[in-house]
């Protein structure tokens, strides 16, 4: 669904997809305006920018799926999972005539109320929000990174009870135009799919084929994306176009969260720290402890993830 309309002076050009074979079928089935971008992009870009060598092979990865170190990713959640510790602010216990444990001291004393209950709620529902927007001086350790920690995230909440919703979403700017996609990639009953999400949230090609492709056929944009496509919008500019309710969480660029590719312990802090920052939630994400992952080597070297084993296994692999 495409939608244009104007307001606070700007020129919103929206877009919102709900899978990825309606992604797939607007891409194949549009044209794009040669007049506007006479050098497009998504076919021009070279592998080293785009880690693909077409805009056909991208969408092959995005049809069937982007399997190169998707287990460095796996190993990569699983070794963060092991170290996260969680805070859910608002689970309440009780005594009662039944529940799912005894309360030996109740029962000792006589009181009628010897079995613990918990507090029953309603699942709530989140809805994270990604800009996979990002310079062309982003790093592939970086995005990678962002990947990883988000897809942990989420089973982190789901975990505490949360539906989540996931938006991938695209949103740049040059001068009053606003370019906006979003792509729901995990509605709130949808179990989540690691191998469904590794390529929109691990690979360059989203944006840098896909998503150049949708700007190349977007109606009323100017002229003056031709060059650079539009600079990734700020977080201030993101809250005015997207209605964020209690614990929502909006995941800005790369560099506004400071995850630098290099350390995923940093990373995961950064960003957890960042969603602590937002308002009032249901929940509280803890710093990993630096002391505890000492015996694991997770550091990265041009772009070369090192293996999360004892030092003795250390292995290289490129990430993308």
């Amino acid at each position: 669904m495409y939608r244009y309309y104007e307001k606070d002076g700007y020129e919103i050009m929206y877009y919102r997809f709900d899978s990825v074979t309606e992604y797939i079928d607007y891409l194949t089935t549009t044209t794009i305006n040669k007049r506007k971008f006479p050098n497009p992009k998504s076919i021009s870009g070279n592998y080293s920018f785009c880690k693909t060598k077409s805009f056909e092979e991208a969408l092959e990865l995005m049809k069937y799926g982007y399997h190169e170190d998707f287990e460095k990713l796996m190993e990569l959640k699983i070794t963060l999972e092991k170290y996260i510790k969680l805070t859910n602010k608002r689970s309440n216990q009780f005594n009662y005539y039944v529940g799912y444990v005894p309360d030996v001291k109740a029962y000792l004393e006589g009181n009628p109320l010897s079995m613990i209950n918990k507090e029953k709620k309603a699942r709530k529902k989140i809805d994270i929000y990604i800009n996979t927007s990002y310079s062309g001086r982003t790093s592939s350790s970086a995005i990678f990174n962002r990947g990883a920690i988000v897809l942990t995230l989420i089973e982190i909440l789901e975990s505490l009870g949360f539906n989540v919703d996931l938006h991938l979403f695209e949103m740049s700017a040059i001068g009053n135009q606003v370019h906006y996609s979003d792509f729901i990639l995990k509605k709130e009953t949808e179990r989540i799919n690691p191998q469904k999400l590794y390529f929109p949230l691990c690979h360059p090609s989203w944006i840098r084929r896909l998503n150049f492709r949708l700007i190349e056929t977007t109606p009323n944009i100017n002229y003056s994306w031709d060059d650079s496509y539009g600079c990734p919008s700020n977080l201030s500019t993101m809250k005015k176009w997207i209605d964020l309710k209690n614990n929502d969480i909006i995941i800005p660029t790369i560099p506004e969260i400071g995850i630098k590719g290099n350390n995923i312990v940093n990373d995961t802090n950064r960003l957890f720290n960042y969603i602590n920052s937002l308002s009032e939630k249901d929940f509280e994400l803890k710093e990993i402890d630096k002391q505890e992952t000492q015996n694991i080597d997770i550091t990265y070297s041009n772009d070369c993830v090192i293996s999360l084993k004892p030092t003795k296994y250390i292995k290289k692999r490129k990430i993308i």
